[in-house]
């Protein structure tokens, strides 16, 4: 039986971060595009390297080094790449909503799909970023990113005939946790599977069937950290083909399989490393 559309949320995740730190602060939002706030420190006590898996998201991350900071706009990987962080620093971060966040007139989301850009660069904000690398308080740093990102995100899709389109294309991908068929999205919207094909692509930079496959992956990985899943029943809940199938998407995304991530979860103790915050 597959799951009932009604009841999928994504959350997007990035759990090898959390396995890589001791504490990992994370604030839930789910509107204004934004998943989540979050904020960790990486010191040499922990082994575990951070690696960011796909999730469909645009980050925007805040090294608030007293010497060295740097802010940076980071699309989502489409394959597990290690991220290097040097020294013991505190790291303040937002999550976009999957195809949603941070754009203006000067980059779009398809132009950082496996790429980074310098966010003083892109946003010119030189006070935002000094009020954000200088504290230390989380509650604080959002605050101060809400107030500022609500004023001055001004990119403005008044003009682009292509938003409605994609715009739905991306929610039923996302009601569907991946599972709709591009040919049931070209059927839905009265254009042929080229076109949206072509549309998608533009404004995401990614197809809607990779697109399908990173939120089908997500949805795996809130499975997997929720509860205790039978691996069979949870391929066939997600619509994979079979269990290999599942294994095999999992691997390309993580480099490891659901039973040793199951494993990876309990041994670094993720749920005690993991900390939820009302902002």
């Amino acid at each position: 039986m597959t799951q009932n559309y009604k009841d999928i949320i994504i959350s997007p995740k990035q759990p090898f971060f959390v396995m890589a730190t001791t504490r990992y602060y994370k604030s839930v939002v789910m509107q204004y595009g934004i998943s989540h706030f979050y904020c960790f420190k990486k010191d040499h006590s922990i082994n575990n390297t951070l690696v960011a898996v796909p999730d469909g998201c645009i980050d925007i991350q805040f090294c608030c080094d007293d010497q060295k900071p740097y802010a940076e706009i980071c699309g989502t990987v489409l394959r597990p790449r290690k991220i290097h962080h040097e020294g013991n620093g505190y790291y303040f971060g937002v999550r976009f909503q999957p195809g949603k966040g941070y754009q203006n007139k000067k980059i779009k989301f398809a132009e950082l799909v496996e790429q980074e850009a310098p966010f003083l660069e892109v946003t010119g904000d030189k006070e935002l970023f000094e009020r954000i690398t200088s504290s230390r308080d989380f509650k604080d740093q959002i605050r101060v990113f809400l107030a500022k990102y609500l004023s001055y995100n001004d990119y403005s899709e008044t003009d682009n005939k292509f938003r409605d389109l994609s715009e739905f294309m991306l929610k039923e991908i996302m009601r569907t946790a991946g599972q709709v068929k591009v040919k049931e999205l070209a059927e839905a919207t009265g254009y042929s599977v080229r076109y949206i094909n072509k549309v998608f692509t533009d404004e995401l930079g990614v197809s809607p069937k990779v697109f399908c496959k990173l939120m089908r992956f997500q949805h795996l990985l809130n499975n997997l950290n929720d509860e205790e899943a039978d691996l069979v029943q949870l391929a066939i809940k997600l619509g994979y083909y079979d269990q290999s199938h599942m294994i095999k998407d999992f691997n390309e995304c993580t480099n490891t399989t659901p039973g040793k991530y199951l494993y990876f979860l309990k041994e670094t103790q993720y749920k005690k490393r993991l900390f939820l915050v009302n902002h």
